[in-house]
């Protein structure tokens, strides 16, 4: 940490010469980057900022005016604090200096006792020296354990993690497009800082290439933290920033050679990472994953954490939605492509989504979850939801999808609050499921409109749905299994067209006495009357779920 004011002032020099505060007491904490021993009364256009200057009064002995002036001058040149000795020029500090003090909040010290000046600035200049060296010292040691974990194959989560730890407060990494890739907090988990809405609107600037960057410091406005930031460049090719927050010990100008470090730190981390281009993505996954798992938060913190990586979900009506591939010809299903395939496949589909959500005025947060693609999407103005998603989810698909018979099919969930955006997570996962089997050609499946297959695609997850199935319909599989006509699909048309027999045997082909004999075998095997509504009722579920555990989805 820096030498400040208010330890300058405990150096056995300064206590032994007397030293009282007249004003600024509120900013002893400022750091004292060197001392000036300075007696002109132009001094101010010659300081670098965070000087202290010692003087006996001579460049001060003019009129009130100037004097207010030259604190004036020294408080916009950022010079530290000003310590004044008595008995030369000034028997006491002039009212108009401590009062323009005061005003301008500079740290202004008397000295009651003469003291000398060359042993004020050794003392203060070895305490200086001393901690930029234990600062040099832990830089390196900081870089070496950096070093360590690169090696060991540590990602950029994991050392901003490490950073978190290293400075005691928040660190964040963005990237080129100022999406929040990684960041955390001391002992936290990995979280975006509440405060980074309000600190991310603050003015930081640019360098123009990888050689002119260096360590920048962006001052605390209002509610909104200051921070110790650096450009990460890779190839002469600005790939993120990595912010150090103001927000715990915060950090001082000397720090500054830590934050120039781990900069370097991640540079080199995401030159060995061969997704390293991926980094927002994998930030999206890690809260779109956070969110199926219920470890999210209040929606505020879902809003606060999408917000920070481009998604405004607070503004328009919110929709799950859950985007797959399936196989439409071929003897290869997408589901055992190699990793490496799959995985280019989902991340193609996903930007192509983003790209379509964009370019019709929505909002959306889209990652990867398992073998899906889930996005919640912000759906501004009044048209259907269902309208909108359907056409975004069909310009994704046409432009991602460029290997032969495969196809993109989804699931979508109602319209929610953002409380229950979990649970619109599992409503457009379980129809995507129900997309996945089905032999129809719609592209997007919603959950509101499969009917009893909502409930029976929860079911088919466990052993409830088989042994139902298994308990209405094991006499009628096991005849068909070694007689023929086949009976089941007899049924299917039958309860189909609720016991329309004219109906039933158009479908099917056959003539109506034909009709009343195979459905007087239906009854016989099953021992049911096919009329009773009860009955039909069973049985519709049970044909539905055997449709599903076979894997030759019907129609809902």
């Amino acid at each position: 940490m820096p030498l400040t004011i208010g330890e300058v002032l405990e150096l056995e020099p300064l206590r032994s010469a007397g030293a009282r505060v007249l004003a600024g007491a509120a900013n002893l904490g400022r750091p004292v980057r060197w001392v000036h021993v300075a007696e002109l009364p132009d001094i101010a256009h010659l300081l670098e900022g965070g000087e202290l200057l010692l003087t006996t009064g001579l460049g001060m002995a003019g009129e009130a005016n100037a004097r207010r002036r030259y604190i004036d001058e020294l408080a916009d040149a950022g010079a530290s604090g000003v310590i004044v000795e008595l008995g030369r020029t000034f028997d006491a500090v002039p009212p108009e200096l401590v009062d323009a003090a005061v005003a301008r909040g500079l740290p202004l010290v008397s000295l009651e006792h003469e003291t000398r000046f060359v042993e004020v600035t050794e003392v203060v200049h070895r305490e200086i020296l001393s901690r930029q060296y234990d600062l040099l010292d832990r830089a390196e040691r900081v870089s070496r354990q950096l070093a360590e974990e690169i090696l060991g194959g540590a990602d950029v989560a994991t050392l901003v993690a490490r950073l978190a730890s290293v400075f005691g407060t928040e660190v964040v990494f963005e990237d080129a497009a100022r999406r929040v890739v990684a960041a955390c907090g001391p002992g936290a988990d990995d979280d975006t800082p509440a405060v980074w809405d309000s600190h991310a609107l603050l003015v930081h600037g640019h360098s123009s290439d990888g050689t002119a960057g260096g360590v920048h410091r962006v001052r605390p406005f209002a509610r909104a933290p200051g921070c110790t930031w650096v450009d990460i460049w890779i190839r002469r090719e600005r790939w993120g920033r990595l912010h150090v927050l103001d927000t715990g010990l915060g950090t001082g100008d000397v720090d500054e050679l830590l934050v120039d470090r781990a900069g370097a730190a991640l540079a080199l981390a995401m030159l060995s990472e061969k997704d390293a281009a991926h980094l927002a993505e994998r930030a999206s996954d890690a809260l779109i994953g956070a969110i199926v798992a219920g470890r999210h938060g209040s929606p505020a913190d879902i809003f606060r954490r999408a917000k920070s990586l481009g998604a405004v979900l607070d503004e328009g009506r919110l929709v799950a939605a859950a985007l797959d591939v399936r196989q439409t010809h071929g003897e290869r299903s997408v589901h055992h492509l190699a990793d490496d395939d799959r995985l280019e496949t989902l991340r193609a589909l996903a930007a192509a989504l983003r790209s379509s959500v964009a370019e019709r005025g929505c909002s959306a947060l889209v990652g990867t979850s398992g073998d899906r693609v889930i996005a919640i999407v912000a759906v501004p103005g009044t048209r259907p939801v269902g309208l909108v998603l359907d056409e975004l989810v069909e310009t994704a698909s046409a432009r991602a999808i460029r290997r032969s018979g495969v196809e993109v099919v989804a699931g979508a969930s109602a319209a929610g609050a953002p409380d229950t955006l979990q649970r619109a997570i599992e409503e457009a996962t379980v129809a995507v499921g129900f997309a996945r089997e089905a032999n129809d050609t719609r592209r997007v499946h919603h959950f509101s409109e499969l009917g009893t297959f909502q409930l029976l695609l929860r079911l088919a997850e466990g052993p409830e749905l088989s042994r139902f199935v298994d308990s209405e319909l094991r006499p009628l599989l096991e005849r068909d299994g070694a007689l023929r006509p086949r009976l089941v699909p007899t049924l299917r048309a039958y309860l189909k067209h609720a016991g329309r027999k004219a109906d039933a045997a158009r479908e099917l082909g056959i003539q109506r006495r034909t009709l009343y004999q195979r459905i007087a075998r239906v009854e016989a095997v099953l021992g049911r009357d096919v009329d009773d509504q009860s009955t039909r009722t069973r049985l519709t579920l049970a044909l539905q779920g055997l449709d599903l555990l076979s894997g030759r989805n019907g129609h809902p």
